[in-house]
C-alpha cells in the first residue's frame, strides 16, 4: 500500500472514531454546516469521475467503463431505495422512513466496505484523482461517524453499543481499500475498465444525491461557492 493511500485510510478511519466519539449535539454540526460540507464534497467528486476516473476506464474500454458507471450508480440508488446506506443525508433530512435494523447496517457497511475500494480505484486513475478523493472521504468519514453515532443512539442503542458499531464501520473502509489492493494488479485491462467506470457512477450518484434535494429548499450562496472550489 503506498503511503499516500495509507495515509488516507488511516485518516478515514481516525476520522471516523473522533466523529462518532464527538458529544451528540446539533449544535457540534449543525445542518448548514453538514450541507456546506457536501456541497464542497460534491464539488470533488464529480469533477474527479468525469475528469479523471471515467476517461481512465474509456481509454480501456469504452463500452465496459460504461457498463461499470451505470452499475455503480444503479447499486447505490438501489441500496438507497431499500435501506438506509449514508447516515449523513438521513441525519440532514431526519427522515422517520429508515430504521437502523440489520438491513440498514449491512447497507452502512458496504457503503463504507466500497468507499476504500474506490479509494483505491482512485489511485489507479492518478496521484491527483487519488488524493482528491481521498481529501472528500476523509472529510466525510469525520461527518458519517458524528451522524451515525447520534442516528444509533437516536434509534435506542446504547452508548457501548453505538461505539463497537462505529468501531466497524470505520474498518470497513481501510478493508475495502485492501481487497481493491489484492485484486486489481491482477485484473485485465477490459475488467480495471469496469471497476474505474464503477468507481465514476458511484461518486456521481453520491455527488448529486448530496447537494440535488438541497436545491429548492434552501438558499445558500455559500455552498455553491464551495461547490465550485470542490
Amino acid at each position: 500500500m503506498s503511503g499516500a493511500l495509507l495515509g488516507f485510510n488511516a485518516a478515514a478511519f481516525a476520522l471516523t472514531l473522533l466523529g462518532g466519539f464527538g458529544p451528540i449535539s446539533k449544535n457540534l454540526l449543525d445542518k448548514k454546516t453538514l450541507w456546506r460540507l457536501f456541497a464542497f464534497r460534491s464539488g470533488i467528486l464529480l469533477s474527479v469521475a468525469f475528469l479523471e476516473v471515467l476517461p481512465s476506464g474509456w481509454e480501456l474500454s469504452p463500452v465496459t467503463a460504461g457498463w461499470g458507471a451505470l452499475g455503480g450508480f444503479a447499486l447505490f440508488f438501489t441500496m438507497e431505495s431499500l435501506a438506509m446506506s449514508d447516515s449523513c443525508p438521513e441525519y440532514l433530512e431526519s427522515c422517520s422512513v429508515h430504521l437502523i435494523g440489520w438491513t440498514a447496517l449491512a447497507a452502512l457497511f458496504t457503503h463504507s466496505l466500497i468507499d476504500g475500494l474506490n479509494l483505491t480505484v482512485a489511485f489507479e486513475a492518478g496521484a491527483l484523482a487519488g488524493a482528491a478523493i481521498g481529501l472528500a472521504l476523509t472529510l466525510h468519514k469525520l461527518v458519517d461517524g458524528f451522524t451515525l453515532t447520534a442516528l444509533l443512539i437516536r434509534s435506542g442503542y446504547s452508548q457501548r453499543g453505538a461505539l463497537a458499531l462505529l468501531l466497524i464501520m470505520a474498518l470497513a473502509t481501510p478493508l475495502g481499500s485492501i481487497l481493491g489492493l489484492w485484486n486489481l494488479p491482477a485484473m485485465p485491462p477490459r475488467l480495471t475498465a469496469g471497476v474505474l467506470g464503477f468507481a465514476a457512477g458511484s461518486f456521481v450518484y453520491i455527488g448529486a444525491a448530496d447537494v440535488l434535494p438541497r436545491l429548492h429548499k434552501s438558499e445558500d450562496r455559500l455552498a455553491l461557492v464551495l461547490f465550485a472550489c470542490g
